[in-house]
């Protein structure tokens, strides 16, 4: 997983977003036209975990399962996320 700040702008489920919503940003692997969104999915890493709701598509994802969370995701699930960069997670949808 990677992270980026939306910081007011419009993602491509049509809503604003906030780079302290609880939201992610799926890879075209997994976009499906957008058929996921405002579907949450829930989030793993080293024993900490998030549900964050499906806003907006990540183009530049990396590999088939690639996701893209807002800073303040990224921050809740890694604390040293500045430091890490992109940090391997375990997802699904709920």
């Amino acid at each position: 997983a990677t992270y980026y700040d939306p910081n007011g702008g419009t993602g491509a489920c049509g809503n604003p977003l906030q780079n302290n919503d609880a939201i992610v940003a799926l890879g075209e692997g997994n976009w499906a036209g957008g058929a996921h969104c405002g579907q949450n999915i829930n989030v793993q890493y080293q024993g900490r975990s998030i549900t964050v709701n499906v806003q907006d598509l990540c183009p530049g994802c990396q590999g088939p399962n690639g996701i893209d969370l807002s800073e303040g995701a990224m921050a809740a699930i890694d604390p040293n996320y500045i430091a890490d960069g992109v940090i391997p997670v375990v997802w699904s949808f709920e």
